[in-house]
Order: structure tokens, then C-alpha cells, then sequence
């Protein structure tokens, strides 16, 4: 591999980012029409995921893990989310705490959703994505709802360093 491979290949990660970035954009659309009772375009989440893609929902909270493969079952899956809950709810947003790209096709953000009722009862969320992805495009999105216990990327629901040691190791190639 020559200089300008590696240089190349190392900006990779960037543009998952932007794919990432660009799903939370119509989560959150998604999220404002919901609360506000207004239709939102399917499309324009979906065109960012593959046909064939798969849709995991797991955690704690939610009894189990759910599973949607192939473009209709995940289409199906956004239509509900983005009716929300007839009313019930004033505000949902959720924060990105942190994401990383640990490849070019491996990218996982977490997070907090805050859900709030219209008698201003709320509750926050902890939640982390995994996203799989294959040609500038989502192939596979775990969600799990709530901290999790274990993750290769997301240890205890939030990035951080493991192995100090290892970290002082590198860190005087960057002093």
C-alpha cells in the first residue's frame, strides 16, 4: 500500500460519521412530527439503509430483542415509531453523548432519550446504536435501550478507555 492509499483510507471513518449524523438528523425529523402530530416521509430514512438490511431492538426495557429485516419490515417499524403515542407525549429528543467510528463500516453512537408527558411526568433513556454499514449505506443497526452490560465499543453504555497502560504506551508518539 503507497502513502496516498493510507491517506485515503484513513478519512474513511469520516464519512460513516456523516451517514450516522445524517440518520439522527430524521430520527430527530421523526421524533418532531410525532410529538406534533404531522406526517413524516418514511423515504427519507430509509434511503439510507439497504434493501436487505436488519433492525435489532433489544434491552431491558423493552421485554426482549425485536428483530425487522428487509426494507418493508423496517419501513414498517419507522411508520409506527412516527405516529408516536396518540398525543401522550410533549417532548422526545434524544442527545448524543458520543460516537465513534471504530472502522470504516463500524460505527456506534450512544446516547439519552428524554421522553416527556403532557403533565410534565418524564424519564430519561440511555441508549446505544451499532451500525454496520456497507456502501455508504446502513446494513445492520442494533439499538439496545438502556445501559448495557457488555459491548465491544461501548462498555457500560458510554465510550471510554479500558486500558490505561496501553493509552500511556501510545501517548508519547503524540507528546
Amino acid at each position: 500500500m503507497n502513502r496516498r492509499d493510507v491517506d485515503r483510507n484513513s478519512l474513511l471513518p469520516f464519512n460513516s460519521l456523516d451517514l450516522v449524523r445524517k440518520y439522527f438528523a430524521s430520527v430527530k425529523a421523526m421524533d418532531r412530527g410525532a410529538v406534533s402530530n404531522k406526517s413524516f416521509d418514511t423515504g427519507r430514512i430509509m434511503s439510507l439503509w439497504h434493501e436487505d438490511g436488519k433492525l435489532t431492538i433489544g434491552g431491558k426495557p423493552l421485554g426482549g430483542e425485536h428483530t425487522f429485516a428487509g426494507s418493508k419490515e423496517i419501513t414498517a417499524f419507522y411508520r409506527k415509531r412516527a405516529k408516536g403515542v396518540d398525543g401522550e407525549i410533549a417532548v422526545n429528543v434524544s442527545s448524543i453523548e458520543v460516537a465513534n467510528a471504530k472502522s470504516a463500516d463500524h460505527v456506534v453512537a450512544s446516547g439519552l432519550r428524554y421522553v416527556v408527558t403532557h403533565k410534565e411526568e418524564g424519564l430519561q433513556v440511555p441508549f446505544t446504536h451499532n451500525f454496520t454499514l456497507r456502501d455508504g449505506r446502513i446494513a445492520d443497526l442494533r439499538i439496545h435501550v438502556g445501559t448495557p452490560s457488555k459491548s465491544e465499543i461501548a462498555p457500560q453504555g458510554a465510550l471510554r478507555i479500558e486500558d490505561l497502560g496501553r493509552l500511556s504506551a501510545m501517548a508519547w508518539m503524540v507528546a
